[in-house]
């Protein structure tokens, strides 16, 4: 984890959009809200799997427009 994934600018804004998305994804897939320890287990590890995909492209977007910003060991070279 880089240190630009460990601030809370970057870090929540992520996550919400990570939990919106899976709302998005399980409305589209039309899954039953049961409110079962299954549902929030599939909602958790989806939720988790879009946060790490959401973060790795914005740290590439981050690394593209702004090195200092991403990587102070890229930015140093």
């Amino acid at each position: 984890m880089f240190s630009v994934e460990r601030k809370w600018w970057f870090y929540l804004p992520l996550m919400v959009l990570a939990c919106l998305s899976t709302l998005f994804l399980f409305r589209s897939a039309q899954v039953p809200s049961t409110g079962s320890l299954a549902y929030f287990l599939i909602f958790a590890l989806c939720s988790a799997c879009l946060h790490r995909l959401l973060s790795f492209l914005t740290w590439l977007l981050l690394l593209w427009l702004a090195p200092k910003l991403a990587d102070r060991r890229i930015a140093a070279k």
